[in-house]
């Protein structure tokens, strides 16, 4: 065995393609716990869902008068 061809198979000793799987895997985890969490968290915590339903506190507008809509 030449010195090439023991560093080449010490750097991939794997097909690519389940490399490019691995990570491709990965990614899917990490982005269907966030969006597992983004669901999940108004069911477990109570300041979720009143940040999610909150009212508005007459802030500024669009409208020059109030409720009057286009």
């Amino acid at each position: 065995m030449s010195l090439t061809s023991v560093v080449a198979s010490s750097i991939a000793p794997f097909d690519p393609t389940i490399a490019i799987a691995g990570v491709a895997g990965v990614a899917l985890t990490i982005f269907v716990a966030i969006l597992a969490f983004i669901a999940l968290a108004p069911v477990v915590s109570a300041t979720w869902s009143e940040q999610l339903h909150a009212t508005p506190n007459g802030g500024p507008s669009l409208e020059t008068e109030p409720n009057e809509a286009d």
